[in-house]
């Protein structure tokens, strides 16, 4: 079959990017070990070891019935882009949840479809999705082309 130019641009499910080159320094996996984290339900992520050059995206379910967790406040040397959809087709506005979300010392309590714009060096976080009623689609993208990078804040 013949490779085709761009199908490499195409991401289809969730493929884990592949490891790096043997001769490469070895990598910090970016995670605080100190920040919480809420089980999610992956379905794709991209990252620039995946595609040279993308940023960092993520897109994972939040599935109704369950209660994922927190995800602990830190901070990243990067903007970033956080966001939660409800999937009721009557009223895309509704989350079918409710979030509770810290930005700096501010909390937020939000129950309709969000997104959120994270500065670079803001702590964000806590935030909690909980009361879910339906599934909820989230993504994140984290504004770089280097490696996935937080402090706990």
């Amino acid at each position: 079959m013949v490779e085709r130019q761009y199908e490499k641009y195409i991401i289809k499910g969730h493929t884990p990017p592949p490891p790096p080159p043997e001769d490469s320094p070895p990598r910090q996996s970016g995670f605080d070990e100190r920040v919480e984290r809420p089980e999610l339900h992956m379905l794709m992520a991209l990252t620039p070891r995946m595609i040279e050059g993308s940023n960092i995206v993520i897109c994972q379910w939040v599935f109704a019935g369950e209660e994922p967790g927190v995800q602990g406040a830190h901070t990243h040397p990067y903007d970033e882009l956080i966001g939660f959809a409800g999937t009721n087709p009557d009223d895309p506005h509704d989350l079918g949840g409710e979030a509770e979300l810290w930005m700096g010392d501010e909390q937020y309590f939000i129950d309709n479809s969000f997104m959120v714009f994270v500065p670079k060096g803001l702590k964000h976080c806590p935030l909690i999705i909980r009361n879910i009623k339906r599934n909820i689609f989230h993504f994140d993208i984290q504004f770089t082309t280097g490696d996935f990078k937080e402090t706990a804040a």
